[in-house]
């Protein structure tokens, strides 16, 4: 008997401390440092779904991206960036890069891009290092 309590008590201890080594990428709001993050809802998902997606390299159409956990679509469903991958990024409006466009500047945050020329959830295109 001795055994079998040892032994779940050893396999609890095991699944919380993987359960505590979870990715901090994907608390709400985060972004790690070299990357650049995208957020379905403004102010990074605060109090709505935890949609979000980060990239390391451009991609001229996100079309073909989906949110992390989902089978959503992340064109043209940003609402909220932040900026850690270590230089400006170029959003683009439209696939291939062309249309309406704002750029964010490296370690920056933007809660609510309604507020920008890019627009709420208009984001087709990123150039990074723009």
């Amino acid at each position: 008997m001795k055994r079998i309590v040892s032994g779940a008590l050893a396999a609890a201890a095991v699944l919380a401390g993987l359960t505590a080594m979870a990715s901090p990428a994907s608390a709400v709001g985060s972004c790690d440092s070299g990357k650049f993050c995208l957020f379905e809802n403004n102010d990074f998902n605060q109090g709505n779904t935890n949609h979000w997606l980060d990239l390391t390299r451009d991609d001229f159409d996100l079309r073909n991206n989906y949110w992390t956990g989902s089978n959503d679509s992340i064109d043209n469903e940003t609402s909220s960036v932040k900026n850690r991958i270590g230089c400006n990024v170029q959003l683009w409006q439209d696939v291939g890069g062309t249309g309406a466009h704002t750029k964010s500047i490296s370690g920056t945050d933007d809660g609510f891009l309604a507020n920008n020329a890019i627009g709420d959830n208009r984001l087709s295109a990123v150039d990074i290092c723009a």
